[in-house]
């Protein structure tokens, strides 16, 4: 059974994050763990009176069990609603965990994974305000040390499913791995894998090296029409190319390992724009980096 943790603000955006994660638990069951934080931070007020200090405590407190009370009403709502949803899916074996606490979100969730010890993380790019700032944030920080897979969802409206999926290789040693688990999180799904390697340099007799000996790996998944191999040279517009290849294989889900030479990790970190990001609009799926 599958254990799937899943941050949510409430906004949305938070439906299309639930969604993937029920599609995800597919038809073999899983825990779905809800995690919602809320910033505890006191407002201490600026004033020259003795008591101000206390006061201001006082006041903050009562803020702070206000708003929990409130994070709480809506995580039992969200249950409620999804509960629903497994109902009309007839998906069985799926059981719903919440988690409500005050804190800064990206050492809560770092407890939280120690705790719960997920099997993947699932969670959206854009919060309250659909802006990339908290909540692309903290995806992008959880992707970047996360040692769990873990699958992000941009502001896109419904499911788009997962029967084309990009594997964005590097030629690792590390590649064969993350193949072989692709296959196996999607397992109930009927799956195209499209492994593709970025040639950057212009010298490619050591990259189709490389792919052919990743190819004759994954021989009979070739075969049998679950994987293709393909080398796209990159030369000045690294986007253009990268939605051009989505465009043309009709790409659900791109997958990769954020290796920090790898213009992958350049393109999908904190050093990314508003307008690439955007421009991708595809789910990601992160491998634990090195």
């Amino acid at each position: 059974m599958k254990k799937i943790l899943v941050p949510v603000d409430f906004s949305g955006h938070t439906d299309i994050a639930c969604t993937y994660a029920l599609e995800i638990a597919g038809k073999g069951g899983a825990v779905i763990r809800l995690f919602h934080t809320y910033s505890d931070q006191f407002i201490i007020a600026d004033s020259s009176f003795p008591d101000a200090i206390d006061m201001s405590t006082m006041y903050n407190e009562e803020l702070l069990k206000e708003i929990f009370h409130q994070s709480e009403k809506k995580m039992e709502a969200l249950q409620v609603q999804l509960e629903e949803k497994v109902r009309e899916r007839k998906q069985k074996n799926i059981e719903f965990q919440v988690t409500v606490v005050g804190g800064e979100i990206e050492s809560e969730l770092h407890e939280l994974c120690k705790d719960f010890q997920p099997d993947i993380v699932v969670m959206g790019t854009r919060g309250s305000g659909k802006t990339l700032n908290l909540w692309g944030r903290v995806s992008t920080h959880i992707i970047n040390h996360s040692k769990v897979p873990v699958f992000t969802v941009p502001d896109i409206k419904k499911f788009r499913g997962f029967q084309k999926i990009m594997l964005a290789t590097n030629l690792s040693g590390k590649n064969e791995e993350i193949i072989r688990k692709i296959f196996a999180l999607f397992t109930e799904f009927q799956i195209h894998l499209f492994c593709i390697h970025f040639l950057i340099k212009e010298d490619e007799t050591e990259e189709n090296k490389k792919m052919e000996k990743l190819r004759k790996t994954f021989e009979e998944e070739e075969k049998s029409g679950k994987i293709s191999f393909i080398i796209t040279e990159v030369k000045d517009d690294k986007q253009s190319v990268i939605n051009q290849v989505i465009e043309d294989q009709s790409i659900d889900l791109i997958a990769f390992q954020p290796h920090k030479h790898s213009f992958f990790y350049n393109l999908f970190t904190h050093k990314i724009t508003k307008k690439n990001f955007q421009a991708t609009n595809v789910p990601l799926l992160s491998f634990p980096g090195c």
